[in-house]
């Protein structure tokens, strides 16, 4: 029997597919029900109850999937860029030349690619911005501290909105003495506006169009179980304290399965909901399980829409290799994006010789769940990845196979 714990304490007002966690209730993750003791039920995390009902349900069959459109990407990039070397200090203070490595990537309306650079002394350049159409290129370096001195970003991750790129990170040394997290925002040019921080801990997945941003966070576990809440929160200015008004809004809550041999963590082939949802508008698109289902949640938390396609048999083999254990079925998907066209891309994981292999199909849909295309993109992961999608091209990060040499790569996607 598997009982539901709140770890951190997050509290806020909770919508109908976020009320899963229940201090009173259990809930069986091999049957999905309570069995005697007469406690209370809890509603189980997004999708772990089996189909979650919906306003509206699309069913897309082998036959029907067959039968959309073929979009391809060619094997000739339209732009290539290669990241530029910076210094970095070894024990003992000699210094290396080494490639800047990029963490995030996203693509503007106006088609500009932003990068998100991992931090290295002396420079600390964070953010590259350049426009495949014409070459032109913006640096934008990381804030300074007091002491002349730049925050670490580490852990940083970003999003567009609004016209602005909205970074986050838990700095080691930050900007912001806080136990929450630093939020910055910029312009073209450079930060623009002073910084701003949340009282919470998680990956940034988008912002709604009131501004607040939504951060999916740690907030439960149990015995095989690892919780997540996606939560709704505005950001608040430096020198001030947070109004209630700006209380965390609890959004849905989403599960994995825990790793029994480690203390903390999920098992390494457990299905990650934060890699498999974004925000577009004022909805939240999320395939929450290893199944394959897509979902459309609204602010209030109602799914108004679910999406549903046939992925083979995806059943564990026997005999497979002892990573699987304790997995019953190879998840269906390995990432969802939402390009700057408004579709929501999805990366399948496919069976092939009884082992999963990340993409390089992704299939295309539209807001109403129709499936506008499905597409592949060459290139074997982790060598090459998928970091955003425009409106008809999509950025990866891939190495040259002669010189092991980064390269950001942005290509037309050819619509059939």
């Amino acid at each position: 029997m598997t009982r539901w714990t709140r770890v951190n304490g997050l509290m806020g007002t909770r919508g109908p597919a976020g009320r899963a966690l229940v201090l009173t209730a259990c809930w069986s993750v091999a049957v999905g029900g309570c069995g005697g003791g007469g406690s209370e039920a809890a509603e189980a995390p997004l999708g772990w109850g089996g189909p979650v009902e919906a306003r509206e349900v699309r069913r897309w069959t082998k036959e029907s999937m067959d039968s959309v459109a073929r979009w391809m990407v060619g094997d000739e990039p339209a732009y290539v860029l290669v990241p530029d070397s910076t210094a970095r200090t070894l024990y003992g203070g000699t210094e290396e030349r080494i490639q800047r490595g990029v963490h995030e990537g996203l693509v503007l309306t106006d088609g500009r690619v932003v990068l998100l650079y991992g931090l290295a002394a002396p420079d600390s350049i964070l953010l590259h911005v350049f426009d495949p159409g014409n070459g032109e290129e913006v640096l934008i370096p990381a804030p300074r501290l007091e002491d002349g001195l730049s925050a670490s970003w580490g852990h940083a991750n970003m999003i567009a909105h609004g016209g602005e790129i909205i970074l986050k990170d838990n700095n080691e040394v930050p900007l912001i003495h806080r136990g929450g997290e630093d939020m910055l925002a910029t312009g073209q040019d450079g930060f623009a506006r002073p910084p701003s921080y949340i009282d919470m801990r998680g990956k940034l997945l988008g912002a709604f169009s009131d501004g607040s941003v939504v951060v999916m966070v740690e907030s439960g576990s149990t015995d095989t179980t690892i919780v997540s809440a996606m939560m709704a929160v505005r950001p608040v200015e430096v020198g001030h304290d947070p109004p209630r008004t700006h209380s965390a809004e609890e959004l849905l809550i989403t599960a994995a399965p825990r790793d029994p041999a480690r203390s903390h963590g999920t098992a390494g082939w457990a299905h990650l909901p934060r890699f498999n949802s974004a925000v577009a508008g004022d909805s939240i698109w999320i395939v929450p399980t290893e199944r394959p289902e897509l979902y459309a949640v609204d602010r209030a938390g109602d799914v108004v829409l679910r999406v549903e396609w046939e992925a083979g048999d995806r059943s564990i083999p026997p005999g497979a290799p002892e990573f699987w254990a304790g997995a019953d079925r190879f998840p269906s998907t390995a990432s969802l994006m939402i390009g700057t066209d408004g579709l929501i891309y999805v990366q399948r994981v496919s069976v092939r010789e009884n082992r999963p292999l990340r993409g390089p199909e992704w299939l295309v849909f539209g807001r109403a769940g129709e499936l506008v295309a499905r597409l592949d993109i060459p290139g074997r992961w982790p060598a090459t990845e998928v970091l955003a999608f425009g409106d008809g091209t999509v950025v990866v990060r891939t190495r040259d196979e002669e010189t092991g040499v980064q390269e950001i790569r942005v290509h037309a996607i050819t619509k059939s």
